[in-house]
């Protein structure tokens, strides 16, 4: 089978002329920095997953980060994140003294389990961290429970699920702090920029000050704070991308559908896992399992045909930081990497189109009929 005649990447950024045009009209302005078109792009986004209150930030790592500040996270702290995520979940404990204590994943769902997080509490466990993988959302209610339970906060790493619905409840309005991302591979972009959800009023207030360097009013500093504001250029962005959430997210639903029928007939290739209480998936990505010996050979394979793929994110204790720090080994967390090493990131994305897709799935079919 011969090469796509151009890279077909794993993830694309659907922005047009009204972005452009919001944008530009900002920049005539002459107003740049945070101001009204950031206020009304959290009043828009709080509306859209139907959140009580939002703070917008400069990107998702921002976000979880202040988060972390404002619960008062600290040296001598344990916070729970899994292994298998972005490293800005586990870099944003580390940034406040505290130390992340890393869970298995779920081998079918890849995102944490009540039971593994109850494993790991201790009496220094300040906070959890679940992350929704792929843009699926974790089993909410029963972290819930724990979060009642035990009486910490959860604060919900839901960067690459915004559009999904967990038993028909948006991402966003679903726990007490949620933490988006808005970099150009996610539902909705600002190119960079993240948004935390709240419904604690204190909170809010917290946050807009950590987020605008502990500024209670002009010059007048009452917390350690950060700057963490997004721009009015960001902020117009965003209010146009957010008029195209339903689209995108509708759009890789019937693209992973597709997938799910088409890919099920190849021998050896494991489709994604979809719980009954996801009510819809918001496919940040699509990923599919192979046997871990023969993933990079279909990797390189794929690369040759001019297909982009990604391997998920490597786990965190697989991470060359996290061993030297901490001393992990790849096999720390067996399950964890028994499962990352055999999953495929293929291409996603709103504008992909049937004749891409239906090459990456002709292209696996032949690879997987070739190897085997």
């Amino acid at each position: 089978m011969k090469r796509w005649k151009e890279k077909i990447p794993v993830a694309n950024t659907l922005v047009g002329e009204e972005e452009a045009r919001a944008v530009y009209e900002v920049v005539k302005s002459g107003w740049l920095s945070m101001g009204k078109k950031v206020t009304e792009f959290e009043e828009q986004f709080a509306h859209q997953v139907g959140a009580r209150y939002a703070v917008a930030v400069n990107n998702g790592t921002a976000a979880l980060h202040a988060v972390l500040a404002a619960l008062g996270i600290s040296a001598g702290d344990e916070v729970i994140i899994p292994s298998l995520t972005f490293i800005a979940t586990a870099n944003v404990v580390l940034y406040q003294g505290a130390t992340p204590v890393l869970a298995e994943c779920n081998p079918s769902t890849y995102t944490i389990e009540a039971s593994e997080v109850r494993r790991l509490i201790t009496d220094k466990t300040r906070a959890i961290i679940p992350v929704d993988m792929n843009g699926m959302p974790c089993d909410y209610d029963e972290l819930l429970t724990i979060e009642d339970e035990y009486r910490i906060p959860i604060v919900w790493d839901s960067a690459e699920s915004l559009g999904a619905l967990y038993k028909k409840k948006k991402v966003g309005s679903i726990g007490k702090i949620h933490c988006f991302s808005f970099f150009p591979n996610k539902n909705v972009t600002t190119g960079e920029g993240g948004m935390i959800c709240l419904e604690s009023e204190g909170l809010y207030r917290l946050l807009c000050q950590i987020r605008n360097q502990g500024q209670e009013r002009r010059y007048h500093h009452v917390h350690l704070g950060y700057n963490y504001r997004m721009t009015e250029l960001q902020a117009a962005l965003g209010l146009c991308q957010l008029t195209r959430l339903e689209e995108n997210v509708q759009a890789k639903a019937a693209m992973a559908a597709y997938y799910n029928r088409e890919l099920a007939r190849i021998p050896g290739i494991s489709l994604p896992t979809v719980p009954a209480f996801v009510t819809r998936h918001a496919w940040y990505m699509y990923t599919i399992s192979v046997d871990e010996s023969i993933r990079d050979e279909m990797v390189k394979k794929l690369e040759e045909k001019n297909i982009e793929t990604r391997l998920s994110f490597p786990p965190i204790h697989t991470q060359p930081y996290y061993q030297r720090t901490f001393q992990y080994t790849n096999y720390s967390l067996p399950a964890t990497y028994a499962v990352w090493s055999r999953l495929i990131n293929i291409p996603l994305w709103n504008g992909l189109g049937k004749e891409r897709q239906d090459f990456i799935i002709n292209s696996l079919a032949s690879i997987m009929k070739d190897i085997n």
